[in-house]
C-alpha cells in the first residue's frame, strides 16, 4: 500500500460511509449536480484531435501525428454512469505512444436520460462506424468502472445479436460491476466491505435500484459473472482492486470463462489497491495498474497483427 493510499483512506472512508444510506432521490440529486459540468478535453501539441458526432453522442478522437491510423483503443470511461471520469493528457500520451494507437473517447449515453441499454446501443454503432477504418482485430474496448459495465455489456450484445459485429481484438476492463450476482459473490463481497473504502453501501441492492429500479434493462447487458454467455470473447483482462468488493465477482468470472471455452483470459486482483486504480495515475497503484493496461493491450494488438 502506497503513502498517498494509506493518507487517502480515512477521507474515502468517509465518503464512503454515505453512500451506504444512499437512497434513489440522493443518486438523482447527484446525477443532476455532477451533469452541470462541461466537458473539455486538451489539445496535445504533436498530436491530432479531432470531435466526430456519432449515434448523436460527441466522440474525441486523439492520434499521433503522422501516424498510420491503423489500430485503436476506444477508452470508455468511469463515472458511475452520471459523468465521466476521463484520462488526462498525460495518460492519453501514454495510451497512444507506448501501444500506437489512435485513441477514441466517447461521451456516451448517461443516467437519469439513458441507462445502460442505451450505452450498450451506443456502443454497438461506434463500433459499427470504427469497423469502416479498423480490422477489428485492431481495436482494443478499455473500460474502468461504469465504462468497464459498457464494455462488457457490449461484448455480451454481440453475442445475443450472433455476431452480427466481430468482436474487438481484445477487451480490457476493470472494476465492472453487475446488477445480478450469484449467493456465493455476494458473500465475498460481504467479506470485502469493511475494506472496500470508495464504493461503500450494500453495492447490489443499491445498484439494481438505482440504475434498474424497474427491472427494464435486459439480463444480457445488466450481467451475472456467474451466468452469462462469454462465448467467443477475445483476449480480455479482468481487473478489480484487492480492497473492493466487485473482486468478490472474480471466481464467479473465472468459472463463467471456462465454461464458455474463451481461450485467453487473464483476472487480475491487485493486493491493497483500491477501485478502478489504474485511473489515479496521481498515485503509485494507478501508475503501475496503467503500465499493466497498456503492456496488454500492446501485446494482444500486436499478436493479431500477425
Amino acid at each position: 500500500m502506497s503513502f498517498i493510499y494509506s493518507v487517502l483512506k480515512p477521507i474515502l472512508r468517509i465518503a464512503a460511509a454515505k453512500k451506504q444510506t444512499m437512497t434513489r432521490e440522493d443518486f438523482i440529486r447527484q446525477a443532476k449536480k455532477v451533469q452541470k459540468r462541461q466537458y473539455k478535453l486538451p489539445d496535445i501539441k504533436g498530436y491530432e484531435k479531432q470531435e466526430q458526432m456519432i449515434g448523436g453522442y460527441r466522440c474525441i478522437i486523439y492520434a499521433k501525428q503522422g501516424s498510420e491510423h491503423k489500430i485503436a483503443i476506444v477508452y470508455y470511461a468511469g463515472g458511475g454512469y452520471i459523468r465521466y471520469q476521463l484520462p488526462n493528457s498525460k495518460s492519453i500520451q501514454n495510451y497512444i505512444d507506448q501501444t500506437g494507437c489512435d485513441l477514441w473517447i466517447p461521451l456516451y449515453p448517461i443516467y437519469l436520460e439513458h441507462d445502460m441499454n442505451d450505452g450498450v446501443r451506443f456502443g454497438y454503432v461506434l463500433h459499427q462506424k470504427m469497423l469502416e477504418r479498423y480490422s477489428p482485430k485492431q481495436i482494443a474496448w478499455l473500460g474502468y468502472s461504469a465504462g468497464a459495465v459498457l464494455v462488457m455489456g457490449l461484448g455480451r450484445h454481440i453475442v445475443h445479436e450472433d455476431y452480427e459485429l466481430p468482436m474487438p481484438g481484445v477487451i480490457v476492463a476493470f472494476s465492472v460491476f453487475n446488477l445480478y450476482t450469484s449467493q456465493e459473490s455476494l458473500e465475498r463481497m460481504n467479506l470485502l466491505k469493511g475494506r472496500d473504502v470508495v464504493m461503500g453501501g450494500e453495492l447490489q441492492k443499491q445498484f439494481r435500484e438505482f440504475y434498474d429500479p424497474d427491472s427494464t434493462i435486459p439480463k444480457h447487458i445488466a450481467g451475472c459473472a456467474a451466468e452469462d454467455n462469454y462465448t467467443g470473447f477475445p483476449p480480455i483482462l479482468l481487473g478489480f482492486g484487492g480492497d473492493e468488493m466487485m473482486s468478490g465477482d472474480a471466481p464467479d468470472y473465472e468459472a463463467a470463462f471456462k465454461r464458455c471455452n474463451v481461450k485467453d483470459y487473464k483476472i487480475h486482483i491487485e493486493p491493497d489497491t483500491f477501485h478502478a486504480y489504474p485511473v489515479f495515475t496521481f498515485t503509485p497503484e494507478g501508475k503501475r495498474g496503467e503500465q499493466q493496461v497498456i503492456r496488454y493491450i500492446r501485446q494482444k494488438l500486436m499478436q493479431s497483427c500477425f
